[in-house]
């Protein structure tokens, strides 16, 4: 190797050995390679690929301002210089994020609504790649003029050829076209119809705001990091203190956070329900300090779950988008688990994960947090190669089986002697069964509902649907609701909002498996009844924290529900 390329690829080693590092002379020489490696910028992808993700890094956790202008110019140039590789090295950056990729993915309805109102002309149909385009006749058909059909229905014209000749010629895509249609017209399910399609799309993130590279939330000031910081040593105990910096944004401001959401998942080909149907009325900013922001986002109520209460989340660092994951409380238990983006890892991840969870316990009342295998390595070769259940671990998690909880600790111990190998891939993926859970202080066993006793609550809420004899599942629904609302001692809902009331009906199939609701106390069936209304409440987060004063209901349910299995 050339003497400058040895140069120069050790001058981006050392740049990545140093940039979560700070101080004046670490600052000095981050900019004097920065400099250097922008001067003359690498000529490979792959160590292109490298200097990109340092400076995102830089971007989010800047020690100097003069350090963060130089990585806001040279983020300018990336796209140039990605362009002046060989084009088959240029299809690797695909499905990254990255300014001048592609991202190709088979995006959710509103996902794709929102990239046709956000950026319209960079997003189309990928034709190449949709094996049966004739499934987009169903949505097609559904907003075709009746004049339109003999030609439509005629056979004559394949689903491609039909929208060459039916598109508006003022739109920039096939896509927009559809879209807006879709959105203009009535009598139909526009997201089944969409659903069902199946259609892959490919956005092209040529110059685009919303590539990873420079999409951002807009800060009023950036803040210059000191050091990376670190968890306390008692982290179950700093969790159940209340984060204190947690408001609910106005609409227009919870737009803005879920438009970078959405660009920094969507433009990774990485998606999670309650940020698809995001619901503008329920994003909680909450302030982890030194810059660093958590925004939880919650379902609008139709895509809501029935019993518990679903979130997404974003994990930022100076308005950079540096994680994200998803939050579902339930009674007094969450799941949950945490995602880094690559070009941020080596930062305070496990500090920044333990003021998460102080957010999510301020913010749903939960006592015990719940992780699933597949976030540390259970059918996910990812989590295996970064050893993510020892992160997990470190910060006080623990299997709840016996065994694994046996095997755990003689790795654990393995691993505390001096000159101890990393965990093998077999030992991580032998760890990676069942769930991890992180109990604070005041956490009672008799609250932990056991999740796989989900898909028999359904079963049986079905049942009690079936068991009302009305060929409508929506007037069993309310006939149910009406005998639940007696149980209860509900006299009238006549002057409930509108949201309460369809509530109320939607969780009255799972709350009727209880049978002895009419004979507890008042204030017993009081509670369940402000839970059960607070479920149509604007914020979802109101509902998660009255299920928590509902401990007789959800022990009830349980037990009713393992009775019926045994």
């Amino acid at each position: 190797m050339p003497d400058r390329l040895k140069s120069m690829a050790k001058g981006r080693n050392e740049l990545r050995s140093i940039r979560n590092r700070y101080g004046a002379d670490i600052e000095q020489r981050k900019r004097e390679l920065i400099t250097a490696l922008t001067t003359q910028p690498p000529r490979t992808m792959r160590a292109l690929v490298q200097l990109h993700e340092d400076l995102l890094f830089l971007r989010a956790f800047p020690g100097e301002p003069q350090t963060l202008q130089l990585v806001l110019h040279a983020l300018e140039q990336i796209e140039t210089w990605f362009g002046k590789t060989r084009r088959s090295d240029r299809a690797t950056l695909d499905d990254t994020g990255a300014i001048g990729s592609k991202a190709r993915y088979v995006f959710p309805f509103p996902i794709v609504q929102w990239l046709v109102r956000r950026a319209a002309g960079e997003v189309e149909v990928d034709w190449r790649n949709y094996d049966n385009c004739s499934r987009l006749d169903l949505p097609l058909r559904a907003f075709a003029r009746v004049t339109e059909r003999d030609g439509f229905d005629s056979g004559e014209y394949t689903t491609r050829e039909w929208v060459n000749i039916a598109r508006r010629r003022d739109v920039q895509t096939d896509l927009q076209w559809m879209i807006e249609a879709l959105n203009t017209a009535t009598g139909f399910d526009a997201d089944q119809l969409w659903t069902a399609a199946e259609p892959p799309i490919v956005w092209d993130l040529k110059r685009s705001r919303w590539s990873v590279t420079h999409n951002a939330l807009r800060a009023k000031h950036r803040v210059m990091r000191r050091a990376m910081r670190r968890p306390l040593p008692d982290p179950a105990r700093h969790i159940a203190t209340p984060l204190k910096h947690i408001r609910t944004l106005a609409p227009r401001q919870a737009r803005e956070v879920i438009d970078v959401t959405r660009a920094a998942l969507t433009a990774r080909c990485r998606e999670v329900v309650s940020i698809s149907y995001a619901n503008p009325n329920e994003v909680h900013l909450c302030d982890l300090g030194q810059g660093a922001a958590l925004a939880v986002i919650g379902a609008v109520p139709r895509y809501r779950m029935s019993i518990e209460a679903n979130y997404g989340y974003l994990l930022l660092s100076n308005g950079v988008p540096i994680g994200y994951g998803g939050v579902t409380a339930f009674f007094r238990q969450a799941n949950t688990g945490i995602n880094i983006f690559d070009p941020f890892r080596g930062s305070e991840a496990a500090f920044l994960w333990v003021e998460m969870l102080r957010a999510f316990q301020t913010l749903f009342g939960v006592r015990r947090f719940i992780v699933n295998g597949y976030q540390f390595g259970e059918g996910n070769a990812e989590a295996i190669r970064s050893g993510a259940y020892w992160f997990y671990y470190r910060m006080g998690f623990r299997p709840v089986s016996p065994t694994q909880k046996k095997l755990a600790a003689r790795e654990a111990s393995r691993l505390a002697k001096p000159g101890a190998e990393r965990s093998s891939v077999a030992m991580l993926k032998a760890l990676a069964m069942g769930d991890l859970v992180l109990d604070l202080p005041g956490f009672d066993e008799e609250d932990y509902f056991d999740e796989t006793l989900l898909p028999q609550l359904g079963a049986r809420a079905a049942a009690k649907l079936a068991a009302e004899p009305l060929a409508s599942r929506g007037a069993a629904e309310q006939q149910l609701a009406a005998k639940l609302a007696a149980a209860l001692g509900v006299r009238s809902m006549k002057n409930w909002p509108a949201a309460e009331r369809r509530a109320f009906a939607m969780l009255a199939p799972a709350v009727s498996i209880v049978s002895d609701l009419a004979s507890w106390s008042s204030a017993e069936r009081r509670s369940v009844v402000v839970m059960m209304r607070n479920k149509g409440h604007a914020q979802e987060s109101i509902y998660a924290r009255a299920a928590t004063k509902t401990p007789r209901f959800y022990r009830a349910l349980a037990q009713q529900l393992k009775s019926e299995s045994s």
